[in-house]
């Protein structure tokens, strides 16, 4: 373990607190990258645990779980849809898996996701046991209709609200049970109460929030004489319903949640004891720690030589330096030594006992202290201080909310000092143990995700904000994403320099296929001073969520993310122009043209334009399509002389829906360079001869090109006689000019245009119409 992974602890809690606040105003990721489909959800699993070494077929419950992909476990298995079940893989609400755990996968808690080909499950936990399973039968509310078990086994079911559980079972005198609720635990939001009561109704035990195991609890005891008896369930609240799920685990078996020492030294064997409650049949034994250094907990199982079921234990693995302690060492004088760097492992044997440590330290060296206990099974709350030789104290940490005690301690000079250990409430007895990882201490920073999922369409984007607790760093951070496909695009993974935060953004690439169902890391790396740093973001804050905030989900599971792929992304706008010619003018060099958006899937953000392809010269003031409105004004400007002629341009236009990015363009606009005015001529109707006609004539002004403007026929068919010109006056743009034929006109059609003259920006110019046919008839 790197040593700054004990001392993230110290900026931890703070860091988890801003991330709890903003996780409830922003659900980043988790929040409806993909809300057009249902991605799948996990709301329970009957059975609750699996059985190791055997089959089993587990259905998930909850919604969008049709056609399923895959499923990801915590531990290896080996799983496929249950066969030769109707319907099975195409309903909604449950499906059903047949799923093998090796037997060397020791009795636990575990995670697990479901994906299907709109996205990847919230994460779910389950139990792998070495108890036969059975179902509450959900008419057992009283003690005359109480479900009958016979021992050793477990039953999975649920409270209901203002009710009670019973179970029944035939017991012989002598017989040791052991009884165990395992609710909260497995992320759900019961707080369950167990009471053991004889044949006439009378109390015999009684369990609620055991140590070490949170709200869940557990009892063990020792029948008087053979007969019926019965365990009654409830929630202290009595409060209840399909959530409050528990598993009750029924046998013998230890009833200890922690060992002693709490860890070992990775590629080492560690020689451990059961430590608390119910672990008097149980010897030492020695487990065998991996080298590999990828996980900061080891999962044991332990059971009695003939017991029937086994206790969940975890051990914390480090690369440090494992010590234990020798009593007697509760006074200053009687201080046992310890050697730094390394891990103390302790025990508070009585109440009120008290353990020091002595060292010695330069002036200026820097120690971080990280107390483990309630995160491995041990109920101790730790209470740490330094003192100086004198006796005088120089620093101190309370085990508090989510940390477990952190003491920074600088050497104010050289000398001895002492490490004062003792639980905040001075309880003790053999369960109270400690570990304590002693390091130097290291400039860093902690990383924290607010998901524990993140979903992207095919080719779509995921987004993830990601905030950093800083220790004496200020420097840039770069975000990288661990164990995800190749070919993904990061945007966004930089916390600036002094920054706490960013938004990660991820493209996935049109390679990964909707069901995809894997799971990541995000990463964070930086140069301090001469080192490499390098951490993982937490997400410890969304599981505490998910898992009605269990204080301490699986360790395992602490910055795993479950990466989903969904189906492509709905389009949700199309952009248009209302003719696809648009005119510039000469002179007056500006012209406008508007841009439509058409909303799709109740998108109603901005779009982003933008104008590509325009010749040298000319340039555009692209406006956005505002939230809510329904076109742009576009705006074009060039050279006062440019050359008249077709130019081809487009249009292109961008937003951001749910995280989503969608691009669109008008293609094949063209931009006309023409004259600041534009004249055009329509013949009334034929013309006959020794008869008059009307020209109508229309100016299409640009611009400020408003003055007057002269008009003349460029030439008249022989016979034809009309004004020989006309001006329109300033800011007119119609007239009606006269023609008139002799009697002798000549019948036919002839071409007929018009020539004009006028000022634009005190520059002269003249102009033409396009030719129009004039026909000349006689009566």
């Amino acid at each position: 373990m790197s040593a700054f992974r004990s001392i993230a602890s110290v900026v931890r809690a703070r860091l988890l607190a801003v991330v709890a606040l903003a996780f409830v105003a922003i659900s980043w990721g988790v929040m409806g990258t993909r809300a057009i489909a249902q991605s799948p959800s996990i709301s329970h699993t009957i059975p609750a645990a699996l059985i190791s070494g055997q089959p089993t077929d587990v259905v998930f419950y909850g919604g969008g779980l049709a056609a399923p992909t895959g499923v990801w476990w915590s531990m290896p298995t080996e799983a496929a849809l249950t066969p030769a079940l109707e319907k099975n893989g195409t309903e909604a609400g449950q499906v059903s898996y047949r799923v093998t755990v090796p037997p060397t996968v020791p009795v636990g808690i575990y995670g697990l996701r479901l994906a299907t080909g709109q996205g990847i499950s919230n994460v779910r936990l389950v139990m792998v046991d070495d108890l036969p399973s059975a179902l509450d039968n959900s008419s057992n509310k009283t003690i005359a209709t109480a479900q009958e078990l016979a021992l050793p086994s477990a039953v999975d079911g649920a409270c209901e609200a203002e009710s009670f559980d019973y179970y029944k079972f035939q017991g012989v005198a002598g017989q040791r049970v052991t009884a165990e609720v395992v609710a909260r635990r497995l992320g759900y939001p019961l707080d369950p109460v167990l009471r053991l009561l004889d044949a006439s109704g009378r109390e015999l035990a009684y369990s609620d929030d055991a140590p070490g195991i949170g709200a869940d609890c557990r009892l063990a005891y020792t029948l008087p004489a053979a007969g019926t008896y019965y365990f009654e369930l409830r929630d202290i609240r009595y409060q209840g319903g399909g959530t409050h799920r528990y598993r009750l685990r029924l046998g013998n078996f230890p009833l200890s949640v922690t060992a002693y020492p709490l860890g070992g030294r990775r590629g080492s064997g560690a020689k451990v004891e059961l430590a608390g409650y119910s672990t008097e049949e149980l010897p030492s034994f020695t487990v065998p720690i991996p080298s590999d250094g990828s996980a900061d907990r080891l999962a044991i199982a332990a059971r009695f030589p003939r017991g029937q079921g086994s206790a969940m234990v975890n051990l914390a693995t480090d690369g440090l330096t494992e010590q234990i302690e020798f009593e007697p060492n509760d006074t200053p004088e009687t201080a046992a030594p310890l050697v730094l760097p390394s891990a103390l492992n302790g025990r508070f044997d009585v109440p009120k006992d008290r353990d020091y440590y002595q060292f010695e330290a330069k002036q200026g060296q820097r120690w971080i202290f990280t107390g483990k206990t309630r995160s491995l099974g041990s109920p101790s709350d730790l209470y740490l201080r330094m003192l100086k030789a004198d006796g005088g104290q120089v620093a101190e940490a309370e085990d508090t909310a989510g940390d477990e005690g952190v003491l920074d301690f600088t050497a104010p000079a050289d000398g001895v000092y002492r490490l004062l250990v003792e639980d905040l409430l001075r309880r003790g007895g053999p369960e109270y143990v400690y570990r304590i990882e002693a390091e130097p201490y290291r400039a860093g920073f902690a990383l924290a995700v607010e998901a524990e999922k993140l979903e992207a369409p095919k080719a779509g984007v995921f987004v993830a904000k990601v905030t950093c607790a800083r220790r004496d760093y200020n420097g840039p951070i770069t975000l990288s994403v661990q164990g995800a496909p190749e070919g993904l695009t990061l945007a966004g993974n930089t916390i600036a320099e002094g920054g706490k935060d960013t938004v990660l953004r991820v493209t996935l690439p049109a390679s990964l296929e909707p069901g995809l169902c894997a799971n990541i890391r995000i990463a964070g790396q930086a140069k301090i001073g001469e080192a490499d740093f390098r951490t993982v973001a937490s997400t410890l804050v969304p599981l505490k969520a998910a898992f009605n905030g269990w204080a301490y989900p699986p360790a395992n599971l602490d910055g795993l993310i479950g990466l989903g792929v969904g189906p492509v992304f709905a389009e949700f706008f199309q952009i248009s122009a209302p003719a696809t010619t648009v005119p510039l003018p000469q002179i007056v060099a500006t012209n406008s043209f508007k841009v439509a958006a058409n909303r799709l899937n109740k998108f109603d953000d901005k779009i982003d334009l933008a104008v590509e392809g325009l010749p040298p010269g000319v340039t555009a003031k692209a406006a956005a399509i505002e939230k809510g409105k329904p076109d742009a004004t576009i705006e074009l400007s060039g050279p006062l002389a440019m050359a008249e002629g077709d130019y081809p341009f487009r249009v292109t236009a961008a937003a951001t829906f749910q995280n989503q990015p969608q691009r669109a363009a008008i293609e094949n606009l063209v931009l006309r360079v023409v004259k600041p005015i534009q004249l055009a001529a329509t013949p009334a109707g034929p013309l006959a001869a020794g008869g008059k006609q009307t020209i109508g004539v229309k100016l299409t002004r640009f611009g400020d090109a408003n003055g007057p403007v002269t008009i003349r026929f460029r030439s008249l068919p022989p016979g034809i006689t009309g004004p020989a010109e006309v001006t329109v006056p300033e800011g007119q743009n119609d007239v009606a000019l006269e023609l008139a034929a002799a009697a002798d006109a000549y019948a036919g059609k002839a071409a007929l245009a018009l020539t004009a003259t006028t000022k634009v920006k005190d520059r002269a110019i003249s102009l033409e119409s396009d030719p129009v046919t004039l026909e000349i008839t006689r009566p």
